[in-house]
């Protein structure tokens, strides 16, 4: 089985049940993304649904038998009476094993039965170490109601495409996606059981995922406006002057250290690999990252005792906030990459002869494929707005609203707050490391020889700077363009000229960016298939996002905002439509 390595958090915060089940399923996430596992709820999106679905549970399980908090529940039809049920913790616990069991555990025939081993034998590990466990009293009954009630509502159907690939193929033309020039295929079984047994496959991450997935708990339709070009588009000199100066920008800053042109500082690397998570072996993804910060803030920010029973509510209302707020980003988000299909810095770089700076043998920093002797890469799907930005603003955006409503902080909606942390995680804990041979799963990541990277303990002063630094990372990756994640109005200072390259052979023109503090995302733009105005990038969409979530107090989005493609397929999905479809009708 796969040697998971510690992480570097304080035990005591498990004692929370609520935090304990959160814990579980953030082991399940880095378990599953683990090389030599390859399990299901796999990459960004679905992830981020796994633990908005586990937040719910947990979320309205608790509430049901803890009316009196102020907080309503998710669910209002299809929520079992609690009837007997009078233990909010018993209930709590019933809710997430059912969510976890079904989401993780079940066989599947695209998944390895070692996989689905791996999985059931790590659940069991963390139920097995949970003290009081009942499966028989009434409250924990009635929390696998409710967890297999959120279930029904929520998880992705055998009929829903969910990320699978499909018949997807990029377009052809100018600026739209395309491979990955350094990492065109992967090799992966035929067979998930004959792991040995494999083919070339081009892998597109979840295409159809943002038109077919069912919403959490949005409101309204939030769209981005166009980026600065598009195949067809006649964009106008600003617009043009955007992209040529996105593209100088992203070759100085998210090059790979070894080339000339890279101008980018050690700090601004160490930012690159802070937030990287690119579904990394015994890392997993940005949601699991984000759900690491959220623990940390969490903790630090509770008004009372850690099993005080206001810290349970706040901690039940407050992960299931940001965890849907990660779980509608991803749809809207994947949706919109999809939709303008807009090509990542590693294309352009190599392939658009208009402009100067233009070279064929360009490669980025790349998102690094930690703990294992793979090169980095870039993700395998558009790039148009950020996900990491998108995620990004919309949990920690939520957070902040729900500080500010109970008081424990005070700021403008769209501008810093006050509340400091400090934290270490994976990507830079003195643990992880470049292998320099095949990962060995029956071994301690700490017993293989590699490169290991530096402890960084990292202080923020502000949600509202992890919000930017969150987004920019991925520019200093090279993986992604600065109008990813927002307008350059928005958030840079003026052009300068400084050579401070490592040689200082030629001038890094790099533009500067403003202090966190002082930005505002207020820039919008026009979109060609629809009329008004739009946010531009993954940052002010996630906002929306986060803003839309808490204004509607995490309700049900309605029926009639839901994808038009996920109401065919629940028709499709109905009784009465396949008796209709089998008669011919």
């Amino acid at each position: 089985m796969v040697v998971l390595p510690p992480n570097e958090e304080d035990e005591v915060h498990n004692s929370n049940y609520i935090l304990y089940w959160n814990y579980v399923g953030l082991e399940l996430n880095r378990l599953t993304h683990s090389v030599t596992v390859g399990g299901p709820q796999n990459g960004p999106p679905i992830s981020a649904r796994a633990l908005g679905i586990l937040h719910l549970a947990i979320h309205d399980a608790y509430f049901m038998i803890k009316p009196g908090t102020g907080f309503t529940t998710y669910l209002n039809a299809g929520l079992p009476a609690a009837q007997h049920a009078d233990d909010p913790k018993a209930a709590v616990v019933g809710a997430a094993i059912t969510v976890l069991e079904k989401l993780y555990t079940q066989p599947r025939a695209e998944v390895s039965q070692n996989a689905t081993d791996q999985l059931s034998q790590l659940l069991k590990q963390w139920v097995d170490g949970f003290p009081g466990l009942d499966i028989l009293a009434p409250s924990y009954r009635f929390g696998v109601s409710v967890g297999n009630a959120i279930l029904d509502s929520l998880d992705i159907k055998p009929n829903e495409p969910g990320a699978d690939q499909g018949q997807y193929r990029p377009q052809a033309g100018k600026f739209h996606f395309r491979d990955d020039l350094t990492n065109p295929v992967k090799l992966v079984p035929i067979n998930p059981n004959q792991p040995d047994v494999k083919r070339a496959v081009h892998q597109y991450h979840a295409p159809f995922y943002g038109i077919t997935a069912k919403r959490f708990a949005v409101h309204d339709d939030h769209m981005v406006a166009d980026p600065p070009v598009e195949d067809g588009k006649t964009s106008t000199g600003a617009e043009e002057t955007e992209f040529s100066d996105a593209f100088q920008e992203v070759i100085r800053l998210g090059g790979a250290p070894e080339l000339f042109s890279t101008c980018r500082q050690p700090k601004d690397t160490v930012g690159a690999y802070f937030w990287a998570y690119d579904g990394a072996n015994l890392i997993g993804t940005p949601p699991r990252f984000y759900n690491r910060i959220l623990r940390t803030l969490a903790w630090n920010n509770r008004r009372d005792g850690p099993t005080h029973e206001n810290t349970n509510a706040e901690f039940a209302r407050l992960f299931a906030l940001a965890n849907v707020a990660m779980a509608d980003a991803s749809i809207l988000c994947w949706r919109e990459k999809y939709h303008h299909d807009f090509l990542r810095p590693i294309s352009a770089v190599r392939e658009d002869t208009n402009q100067p700076m233009v070279d064929l043998f360009w490669r980025p920093l790349g998102a690094p494929s930690t703990n294992t002797d793979k090169i980095s890469f870039t993700p395998p799907f558009p790039a148009y707005p950020s996900g990491h930005a998108t995620f990004g603003a919309a949990a920690f955006q939520i957070v902040r609203l729900f500080y500010k409503s109970i008081g424990v902080t005070n700021f403008e909606a769209d501008g810093p707050d006050d509340i400091a942390f400090d934290i270490v995680l994976d990507e830079l804990d003195g643990v992880s490391r470049d292998l320099r041979q095949t990962y060995d799963q029956t071994q301690p990541i700490t017993n293989q020889p590699g490169t290991v990277r530096t402890y960084v303990k990292r202080r923020f002063e502000s949600l509202w700077e992890l919000i930017f630094e969150n987004a920019i990372s991925r520019v200093l990756l090279g993986v992604h363009w600065r109008f990813d994640a927002f307008a350059a109005n928005d958030v840079l200072v003026s052009s300068t000229s400084e050579p401070t390259s490592k040689t200082e052979k030629e001038p890094c023109e790099i533009r500067h960016y403003k202090k966190a503090s002082d930005i505002k995302y207020v820039t919008s733009g026009p979109r060609t298939d629809q009329s008004g105005s739009f946010p531009i990038g993954g940052v002010p969409l996630g906002l929306e996002i986060a803003n839309d979530i808490f204004r509607n107090n995490l309700q049900p989005t309605p029926k009639e905002l839901q994808p038009s493609l996920y109401r065919s397929l629940v028709d499709l999905a109905s009784p009465k439509t396949a008796e209709k479809h089998r008669a011919g009708l």
